[in-house]
């Protein structure tokens, strides 16, 4: 797998430590790391990112409003919702605004990582079509 680019939002320090350790080591990335809505938005407009793992309960923006801003800035970005207080209505709600996929944190990282890996696959799949796309516009 290419190297894929990574986003971790989470205002959990400790949990952003052990994910970013264990995804590079499943897949040999060194995920970025934000712990608020609004520093993810920074961090998403001058960075290209492939997947974002995004939690919904933080101060501030939560992650769903952030979730529609990650998609207004790029519709391409994947985002997988990884989150302890989930609800059914916040999973329907998450798949309404574009979320790739929605794993409970108390899953863990068995779950969540075929999910990011999947994601990027999307992700690839996406720029692939697009620039084939263009490539049949202006031939």
């Amino acid at each position: 797998m290419d190297k894929m680019k990574l986003l971790i939002v989470d205002d959990e320090k400790d949990l952003c430590r052990i994910l970013s350790d264990r995804l590079h080591i499943l897949y040999g990335v060194s995920p970025d790391v934000a712990h608020s809505g609004d520093a993810a938005l920074k961090m998403i407009k001058k960075t290209p990112y492939d997947v974002v793992i995004l939690d919904i309960d933080m101060p501030g923006m939560d992650g769903m409003e952030t979730l529609k801003q990650i998609k207004a800035v790029s519709a391409k970005i994947q985002v997988v919702m990884f989150t302890g207080h989930g609800t059914d209505e916040t999973r329907r709600m998450a798949e309404v605004l574009g979320a790739f996929s929605y794993v409970d944190k108390i899953d863990g990282l068995p779950k969540l990582a075929p999910m990011v890996e999947g994601a990027y696959r999307l992700r690839k799949m996406l720029e692939d079509t697009y620039a084939d796309a263009a490539l049949n516009e202006y031939s």
